[in-house]
């Protein structure tokens, strides 16, 4: 089975945001998994819109899942 390379980044970067206890912002993913920032501000845009990420502003920023990852 195929994935685009947006459903592959988008599968890695859940994995790695799992795995984190507070919000992880769009740089920290896009050196841990060396994808293009840009590209990867879409995805994880679309998935908080789509209700699988929670998305926080500020200093302290990033993204969460949105509820446990055995329920995605």
């Amino acid at each position: 089975m195929l994935f685009t390379k947006a459903s592959e980044y988008a599968l890695l970067s859940l994995i790695l945001i799992s795995q984190k206890s507070s919000p992880v912002d769009v740089d920290t993913i896009s050196n841990e998994l060396k994808i293009s920032k840009s590209f990867l501000a879409k995805i994880l845009q679309n998935l908080a819109k789509d209700g699988v990420l929670k998305s926080f502003k500020g200093a302290n920023g990033g993204f969460a899942l949105n509820g446990e990852p055995e329920n995605l």
